[in-house]
């Protein structure tokens, strides 16, 4: 006849330890999970704002003429814009000179601003457009 241990099963604390360690681990995964959805929206909002930034971009290229200045308007509900032209002088400063340059450099910012969830979001596209001296308002 085989008299029974004390080693069979386990202890009550035993089984505590492991239920804390599992809860734990569970946190973490989930944790884990969560911040990855958040990090794939926060993606998803900043592609979606680049491509807004590259339309706006495109627009500005097409355009006949360009003022210097700061325009704002909106693409949607959710997303906003903001475009700022200066323009660039060609030739070195402080040098008296009679001779105009047949193109003027326009430096263009397009920042594109939006809410997302209780933080305010932005990106921003810069770029030059080069244009002939008469379709930006200057006389040669």
């Amino acid at each position: 006849m085989r008299v029974r241990g004390e080693n069979q099963g386990f202890t009550l604390l035993e089984v505590m330890v492991a239920m804390a360690i599992l809860g734990i681990g569970l946190t973490i995964i989930i944790e884990l999970f969560s911040g990855g959805l958040r990090l794939g929206r926060t993606a998803e909002e900043y592609t979606k704002a680049v491509g807004y930034a590259r339309m706006k971009l495109e627009e500005i290229s097409l355009a006949k003429s360009l003022e210097e200045g700061t325009q704002e308007g909106e693409f949607d509900r959710e997303y906003r814009w903001q475009v700022e032209v200066k323009k660039v002088d060609l030739l070195p400063p402080g040098r008296e000179t009679s001779y105009q340059p047949p193109v003027a450099l326009y430096w263009v910012r397009i920042d594109v601003l939006w809410k997302s969830g209780t933080r305010e979001r932005t990106t921003a596209v810069e770029s030059y457009r080069l244009l002939k001296a008469e379709e930006s308002g200057q006389r040669t």
